[in-house]
């Protein structure tokens, strides 16, 4: 039988209260939203839709297309210049899912009221924390999504198929399909009480991993024509230059191209140089060994977790890729390690 974990249940029965008790909920996830992010929003609104209750999704950036399946039937997440920013301020909850920190709010940021806040996330808390009345917060758990289920499982009611698909697809995105270090026996759990509910992992395949477009596949080919080596020290990089997008055009999402390099043998850190408009460079890192890139994320202003972090760094493609590596080299020193 699943159970919640002892040191979350608390905050999930009184989460899912206040969830209950709610005549209107506001849900909203972080800027450039995953498949945790998406995953974990979708849920809440399909379980708590309905008549006595108007859900409201709210997009500091676009969802991305391969996650619109998601959304429940006739919703449209509320973008911060259509609405959104009243549909927020008039919710008498209002829930963050997969992000603890003010920063990854976008244009929504200053609109939260700490007396209506719900927390829901699995980052550790690395900048300026939200404020809320309740935080369910909890590093150890493989996705925001299996926090979620924590909270629905403590409302009595049952998770119908579409809740357990989206919060399916927040687990198997977080975990790279149960093959990150975070693929936990309770993960595992989850997703077994999901699939129990009517997830179909063989339907979700197709929608969230066999859609490239040319486009994608145009980056992923100038990414891994600009792949460059650390064998010393096991680093795999690459840099996708303005130039880049602007043939190809900017993705909604760049997991695709960082799981090539870490999947390289002797990878032991991965990162993906970014270059934006306005003289910044974005930086995605990816840890397959010991080093804690998140650690490294930090050290730029960035955040994440021990084994996937980013930050957005000001200067040319040159001076932060020196600057990045130099501080992934550091992480990775000390004792010999060993590489496969």
């Amino acid at each position: 039988m699943f159970e919640t974990p002892s040191h979350r249940l608390e905050v999930a029965r009184r989460t899912a209260k206040r969830l209950r008790g709610a005549r209107s909920i506001a849900v909203s996830t972080h800027v450039n939203g995953d498949g945790d992010g998406w995953g974990s929003a979708c849920a809440l609104a399909h379980h708590f839709g309905g008549s006595d209750c108007d859900v409201r999704l709210l997009a500091a950036t676009p969802i991305p297309e391969r996650f619109r399946f998601l959304l429940p039937e006739g919703v449209e997440p509320y973008d911060p210049d259509e609405g959104g920013i009243e549909a927020l301020r008039t919710a008498d909850v209002q829930i963050v899912v997969d992000a603890s920190e003010r920063r990854r709010l976008g244009e929504f940021a200053p609109h939260y009221l700490p007396d209506r806040t719900v927390v829901i996330d699995h980052h550790a808390v690395a900048t300026e924390e939200i404020e809320a009345a309740l935080a369910l917060v909890d590093p150890d758990a493989a996705a925001t999504a299996e926090l979620v289920y924590d909270v629905l499982l403590q409302t009595g009611d049952p998770v119908d198929a579409p809740t357990a698909c989206a919060l399916y697809v927040g687990l198997v995105t977080d975990t790279g399909s149960f093959r990150y270090s975070n693929s936990t026996p309770q993960a595992h759990r989850t997703a077994a009480a999901l699939i129990e509910a009517g997830a179909d992992p063989g339907a979700l395949y197709r929608p969230l991993f066999a859609n490239l477009n040319v486009g994608e596949l145009g980056t992923l080919q100038a990414a891994l024509a600009e792949m460059q080596r650390d064998e010393e020290h096991g680093i795999t990089w690459t840099v996708l230059d303005l130039d880049a997008s602007r043939r190809f055009g900017a993705l909604e999402e760049y997991e695709p191209v960082i799981e090539h390099l870490r999947n390289l043998t002797g990878t032991q850190v991965a990162i993906l140089f970014r270059e934006l408009e306005g003289g910044e460079v974005k930086i995605s890192l990816r840890s397959i060994g010991p080093a804690d890139v998140a650690a490294v994320a930090r050290s730029f202003g960035g955040g994440g977790h021990k084994k996937a972090a980013g930050a957005t760094i000001a200067g040319s493609v040159a001076e932060v890729t020196t600057l990045v590596l130099a501080a992934c080299r550091a992480a990775l020193a000390g004792p010999a390690q060993t590489r496969s």
